[in-house]
């Protein structure tokens, strides 16, 4: 049996039930289900009585659950030990960042880690959206999101502005949409077949509220950027793409007297697991990260220097 398995026991009996133990883990409900079903099948017993409202240890579940603590406090204290007796940086490393901000901006960032710290193995992941951190074996996601979670570890790195961008090209040809309502007569790229939005004017706070029916449709922001950018239409697009394509001349912002009202993701975090123990490298990458975007954001430190 892994070791995982031993402190992942006892986190779920400490925590009283099946959600508080998905809360404190970082991980969906389900998840936690499966692998205790996982963890009794290997040892062809019940460790768990539970129904809909509580659940108990069996006694096997309870001799279980003490090697378990032992075991535990075991690792904690090797890893105090190393923690005490190693201040060298090096080791892995697995990041988890959104695929525009990441090849856009933050790979500069990782290389300039990487120099700095040369005995650090990073592994990087491309990937957007909710990421279990510990089923994925991640160390630190980055992630763009308003809630980064209850029971998580969360730095914010920058605050991310959302824009209705489109090319020079387009707008010459359909028009300039003067009010968010005017949204539903022109082509459309979203994340989603339907986008529904709220706007709010910048001077009198009039709510408006529209939906945009998606042409194009993609989960990844930096390709809805690029076809915004080729003349294909109106794009909700976060600063980090935007601002690549503000830049270069290809895209513009269009209803600049308006502003969401909500958007899908108002921050840039830096998300781990809870610990007692952060390992060097992880904790050397988080600090390396909040110092750079302390002096300024990246694509805007790009864009004013450009």
């Amino acid at each position: 049996m892994e070791l995982d398995a031993y402190l992942f026991f006892a986190t779920v009996v400490e925590a009283g039930s099946f959600m508080g133990a998905a809360r404190k883990l970082g991980i969906d409900r389900s998840n936690v289900s499966r692998r205790i079903r996982k963890l009794e099948r290997d040892a062809q017993a019940q460790l768990l009585r539970r129904t809909t409202r509580r659940m108990s240890l069996t006694d096997i579940g309870e001799a279980f659950y003490a090697q378990c603590t032992v075991i535990r406090a075991e690792v904690e204290r090797a890893a105090e030990l190393l923690d005490t007796l190693g201040s060298v940086v090096r080791g892995p490393l697995h990041v988890s960042c959104p695929p525009a901000v990441g090849r856009l901006y933050l790979t500069a960032l990782f290389a300039e880690f990487c120099t700095r710290f040369p005995e650090v193995t990073l592994s990087v992941t491309f990937k957007g959206g909710m990421v279990d951190l510990m089923e994925s074996n991640i160390d630190v996601a980055l992630r763009v999101t308003n809630e980064p979670g209850e029971h998580c570890v969360a730095r914010a790195l920058g605050p991310i502005e959302w824009r209705l961008c489109a090319s020079p090209g387009y707008l010459a040809a359909r028009g300039r949409p003067q009010t968010p309502e005017d949204l539903t007569s022109h082509t459309c790229l979203g994340v989603r077949h339907r986008v529904a939005l709220e706007l709010a004017h910048a001077q009198t706070g009039q709510l408006h509220r529209t939906a945009l029916q998606s042409h194009i449709e993609s989960a990844d922001y930096g390709f809805l950027g690029e076809m915004a950018a080729a003349g294909h239409g109106i794009a909700l697009l976060p600063s980090y793409v935007a601002a690549e394509g503000r830049q270069r001349g290809t895209l513009v912002t269009v209803l600049d007297d308006y502003r969401l009202t909500g958007s899908p993701g108002a921050t840039l975090y830096a998300i781990t697991l809870p610990t007692r123990y952060t390992p060097p490298p992880l904790r050397a990458f988080v600090e390396f990260l909040k110092k750079r975007f302390d002096t300024g954001l990246p694509w805007e430190t790009r864009t004013s220097a450009g």
